[in-house]
């Protein structure tokens, strides 16, 4: 049975390899296969992946993207380009990308299993509803600054948006003074801006709030109740999100390994 199983699985790779040298179009010489088409889609998330190489008309349109760009390489080549030093350093930039991004799925990529994603969903269930929320924002340099900022729009006759068109290190405060709109679970704040508005009632002031831009002050100006979401709703969103929880636990392990000195002040 064993042995019947493993013939199976010879079978359908030799199969598939063979479907992924089936010649598609030659360009000066060059054959372009099924595998070119992959190549070009890498990087691009499965079920996309998966509609483009089965629609007829967009495969048509890759294709056609692949042979141009053979066409552009080819006369690149013909005229040197790829001995430039431009050449050289973009290689250099993508052998570093590439090598680091390979290092990470590597290490972290067995990590991400169903088990995995489904506690990480019911330790962050209140976060998968379809509530939105409408928010306005100003955002400080440093902690300080924020905690006095905050101090003064809880005021009873404080002007929150006028203060963020006064304070806010936002650019775009001068002209929303403050307001982004309604916020929910796909909106792209990032994860402890999205953490803390999630569950506040309206007229709440929350903050201040670090993220990578800096400290911010947050007021709900209006909350529209929804559902929760389920599991199968919400995967997608789960796997972005413990991938980048793995990733940024990694590098913060290098980091405190590491000797990392600045030549000036770190703003």
């Amino acid at each position: 049975m064993k042995l019947y199983a493993n013939a199976i699985l010879i079978i359908f790779m030799v199969s598939r390899f063979c479907f992924s040298a089936v010649p598609l179009a030659t360009v000066n010489g060059k054959v372009i296969t099924e595998q070119d088409l992959e190549q070009a889609l890498e990087g691009m998330q499965e079920g996309h992946k998966k509609n483009i190489l089965s629609d007829r008309m967009s495969r048509e349109q890759l294709l056609m993207s692949v042979i141009e760009q053979e066409l552009l390489v080819k006369k690149a080549v013909e005229k040197k380009f790829d001995q430039t030093d431009e050449y050289k350093r973009a290689m250099e930039g993508f052998r570093k990308k590439f090598l680091g991004e390979l290092l990470l799925q590597k290490e972290l990529g067995a990590k991400v299993t169903q088990k995995a994603l489904k506690s990480y969903y019911d330790d962050h269930k209140r976060r998968y509803t379809t509530d939105s929320y409408h928010i306005q924002h100003i955002l400080l340099s440093t902690l300080e600054e924020a905690k006095e900022i905050a101090k003064k729009v809880k005021e009873p006759e404080a002007d929150f948006q006028a203060m963020a068109e006064k304070h806010s290190k936002d650019p775009s405060a001068k002209n929303n003074r403050g307001d982004l709109g309604f916020m929910d679970i796909n909106s792209p704040f990032v994860t402890s801006f999205k953490d803390a508005v999630i569950g506040a009632t309206k007229g709440k002031i929350l903050g201040p709030v670090k993220t990578a831009f800096g400290y911010h002050i947050i007021k709900i100006i209006e909350r529209k109740d929804g559902r929760k979401l389920n599991y199968d709703e919400v995967e997608y969103l789960i796997q972005n999100e413990l991938k980048k929880q793995l990733r940024d636990d990694y590098l913060d392990e290098l980091r405190e390994k590491a000797k990392i000195e600045y030549s000036a002040p770190k703003k």
